[in-house]
């Protein structure tokens, strides 16, 4: 399945590179998200003064200079992945990625507020009942 998905994803370089060019982009940004939301929780936890989970290396009193860093650094990363690739773009060269990264966000937070917040039972919960 897996396989599929990456030949169709590669055929959209033989129509137009342009369009490659938005899945790229839309693919960094959702990736730069991911870590931003990761590494946000783990600043939260460090700000709260909360526990963190043990591990085999830690950064100690500057963890969470760290994470603040990084946050910064990626939400930097983050807006520059929506730029287009050349200067004076047209209608066709224009980074349209913004466009679908917002409609996503858009149907995510619609369908969780009507649907699966009703629906959705967290980790903690299967925890519980184990």
């Amino acid at each position: 399945m897996t396989l599929f998905f990456v030949l169709l994803l590669s055929l959209i370089n033989l129509g137009s590179s342009v369009a490659f060019q938005q899945v790229i982009s839309l693919g960094a940004a959702a990736m730069l998200t991911s870590y931003a939301i990761c590494i946000s929780c783990m600043a939260l936890k460090r700000l709260r003064g909360e526990p963190l989970l043990p591990s085999k290396f830690s950064l100690g009193r500057s963890g969470l200079f760290v994470n603040v860093v990084s946050i910064f650094f990626l939400f930097f990363c983050w807006i520059f992945a929506f730029f287009p690739t050349g200067p004076d773009p047209t209608v066709v060269s224009m980074n349209w990625a913004c466009l679908g990264y917002g409609m996503v966000i858009v149907f995510a937070v619609v369908y969780y507020a009507m649907v699966g917040r009703h629906v959705y039972v967290g980790p903690v919960e299967y925890v519980r009942r184990g």
